[in-house]
């Protein structure tokens, strides 16, 4: 994908924000950054930015994802990751995500059910914004379900997002 979206890189895994502190094994981890011209944003603002707006394409295909997962007993919620607010506190809704922890430089949004816990983290380095998740595997399904979506790299919807808000 970095043909299509060159603007943003594709990270190794982060080891020194807060992710890394709630890493259980077996897990799965990804990071992707881009340099964003709106520096004066919070990392708060920069969540709602990146995820308020997913193309009609991506919430068809989240609600296609969310039918079938429930099927093997997924908890299912929004079809988007839309916050209510570009300034989210503690305890907030982004989706099916709840915010736990919101600093100055970074954010942070959690889900679980059964088979995974799932963490996003926002963080924004001077002028660049670092958007990785954790996704800490419960079961043989939630073993299975990150690699699925690594295999078919369902990161370019997030890419068209960054780079449409923030690379012009």
């Amino acid at each position: 994908m970095n043909w299509l979206f060159p603007n943003i890189h594709t990270l190794k895994e982060p080891q020194n924000d807060i992710l890394a502190s709630k890493v259980k094994k077996p897990y799965f981890r990804d990071a992707l950054s881009v340099e964003i011209q709106k520096t004066e944003l919070s990392p708060s603002q920069l969540q709602h930015a990146i995820f308020a707006y997913m193309p009609k394409w991506v919430s068809l295909l989240m609600a296609i994802r969310n039918r079938i997962v429930k099927l093997f007993g997924f908890e299912v919620g929004a079809d988007n990751l839309k916050p209510a607010s570009d300034e989210l506190e503690i305890g907030d809704k982004a989706g099916f995500l709840t915010i736990t922890e919101k600093l100055e430089g970074e954010i942070i949004s959690y889900a679980e059910d059964k088979h995974m816990v799932f963490y996003i983290s926002v963080l924004k380095q001077s002028n660049e914004v670092i958007v990785s998740t954790l996704v800490n595997q419960k079961t043989l399904i939630g073993r299975i379900y990150p690699s699925y979506l690594e295999m078919h790299d369902f990161s370019g919807s997030l890419n068209g997002q960054i780079q449409d808000i923030y690379c012009r």
